[in-house]
């Protein structure tokens, strides 16, 4: 395998390498610039509310995608020579370490929505409840926390080994040659979503047990439709993400994996930025 993919890698022309990077600019770009757009609708615009778990799902995405154009930003995406070492090394950090960032950002969006049902099932509590703030600081600092372990663990290993820190194939971004780190980025990645799969199992079952309850009542819609169509882009997410996680675990610069990576930012907005009271804050016009 690995000689096909370098048979592969040498025999792309400059044009085809060229295309490649547009392509992937392209989705990167469009999907940044979207979920930017969502983010400030929903911090500024007075009837659009969003849980600060969603509001960071945006921000860990939006930093994917500078992870993956920082190269571009410098303006030593295409020149011939190599990147300067602290630039790519800096990028081979944030690539590997931003999908467990928005892998833990999802997750953490994914918890929400399960203690938001939980409550809603049972009883409201008494008084203040000081084990909210400490699931508030979870869900919110997990995520950035083993981010910049990865950040860190990266740093060190391409310190270590600067001879294999170098850009890929098809000029995307920069990568560290051992494998490891792509190895580790995978399984934990593949363990996170694999865990969130199982929360949207048992999220979907206890909606539909008590939609099955309500049903017959004068409160059908106790239980909202959106949460339930929430849970499915939930699971889709996951499919995708593991997706991901395992071609980062076969180490193949491709151009399949490479627009797959470039598309989960779109994705994201594609799938929360075109809800109506977002879309409604943009056609103004309409109104």
């Amino acid at each position: 395998m690995v000689a096909t993919v370098v048979k592969r890698m040498s025999s792309l022309t400059v044009g085809q390498e060229h295309t490649e990077l547009k392509v992937f600019l392209t989705f990167q770009f469009s999907g940044a610039i979207g979920l930017l757009a969502v983010l400030l609708t929903a911090l500024f615009a007075p009837k659009v509310y969003r849980h600060f778990t969603w509001l960071n799902f945006c921000i860990t995405w939006l930093i994917y995608c500078i992870s993956y154009t920082l190269l571009a930003f410098s303006g030593q995406q295409t020149r011939p020579e190599p990147p300067v070492f602290p630039l790519c090394l800096s990028q081979a950090s944030l690539i590997y370490a931003a999908p467990v960032l928005v892998a833990m950002s999802t997750f953490s969006l994914v918890l929400q929505l399960l203690f938001t049902l939980t409550n809603a099932l049972k009883p409201p509590p008494k008084g203040t409840q000081p084990k909210d703030f400490m699931r508030n600081a979870f869900l919110l600092g997990a995520p950035y926390v083993l981010w910049l372990g990865f950040i860190i663990t990266i740093l060190v290993i391409g310190t270590r080994h600067p001879e294999s820190v170098k850009r890929a194939g098809g000029l995307v971004y920069c990568t560290i040659k051992t494998g490891t780190p792509g190895n580790v980025t995978a399984v934990c990645v593949a363990a996170i979503l694999l865990i969130m799969v199982g929360l949207d199992v048992y999220i979907g079952a206890v909606l539909f047990k008590n939609w099955r309850a309500l049903r017959g009542s004068d409160r059908p819609g106790q239980i909202p439709f959106s949460l339930i169509l929430r849970v499915a882009i939930f699971s889709f997410f996951c499919v995708v993400g593991i997706g991901c996680a395992f071609v980062f675990l076969s180490n193949v610069s491709s151009f399949a994996g490479n627009t797959i990576i470039a598309l989960m930012p779109l994705i994201a907005f594609l799938v929360f930025g075109t809800q109506r009271d977002i879309l409604s804050v943009w056609l103004f016009w309409r109104r």
